[in-house]
């Protein structure tokens, strides 16, 4: 069933959407207490970035922890500009959520926890050409 969105209601779509912007528009602003109210805890964002000496890949990890501060610090602001959050997939209590903004390409892993919907996992990329 990949592409639909399952078996979840509209009111849980808002608030994957909700989440999905919370994280690009607090990153953007540098408001690292919007940052941290968007993520689970447990938050895990990965960059495969290249390794030109080895051809392949070395993985970049950060937790929530720093990424809020990251946020904090305005890191984010040099990439303003606009943004598209698009749900790809959705189901009980699961979402995979794109991020298309000014300076990269994030995939969000969001999930149900009580009545809200956190990030849990974010695979990033600098957007190509960047």
């Amino acid at each position: 069933m990949a592409g639909n969105e399952g078996a979840i209601s509209p009111e849980d779509r808002e608030k994957i959407v909700a989440s999905a912007t919370d994280y690009i528009e607090s990153w953007i602003a540098g408001d690292g207490d919007r940052m941290a109210r968007c993520m689970h805890p447990e938050l895990v964002k990965r960059w495969p970035k290249p390794d030109p000496q080895t051809g392949g890949c070395n993985v970049d990890t950060m937790t929530r922890a720093e990424m809020v501060a990251e946020t904090a610090a305005g890191e984010g602001a040099v990439d303003a500009g606009p943004y598209q959050v698009s749900v790809l997939d959705a189901y009980g209590d699961l979402a995979t959520v794109s991020v298309l903004s000014a300076g990269y390409m994030d995939y969000l892993h969001i999930v149900r926890c009580g009545d809200a919907w956190l990030l849990l996992n974010v695979l990033w990329q600098p957007r190509l050409g960047r």
